[in-house]
């Protein structure tokens, strides 16, 4: 996890529930995920986790092409 305090004045960073929505998660399970270092964050002044929306959509392409490529999601 990247402990930092930065300034959130754009939309290039997401909220944790923003987050769990985008990737089919518990809100929960994206901040063990930041604080085991499975995924990038910064932390605000208030302790808040803000994720980078580009890495969390490369997280969750990389996601949709692990699960096709296990089979999951087919119909047949």
């Amino acid at each position: 996890m990247v402990e930092a305090t930065v300034e959130m004045t754009g939309s290039h960073y997401l909220t944790r529930s923003e987050v769990s929505k985008l990737l089919g998660v518990s809100p929960n399970t994206v901040t063990r995920w930041a604080r085991e270092g499975r995924l990038a964050c910064l932390v605000t002044l208030g302790g808040h986790h803000r994720f980078d929306r580009d890495v969390v959509e490369q997280l969750r392409k990389r996601q949709y092409h692990e699960g096709h490529a296990r089979g999951e999601g087919r119909t047949d």
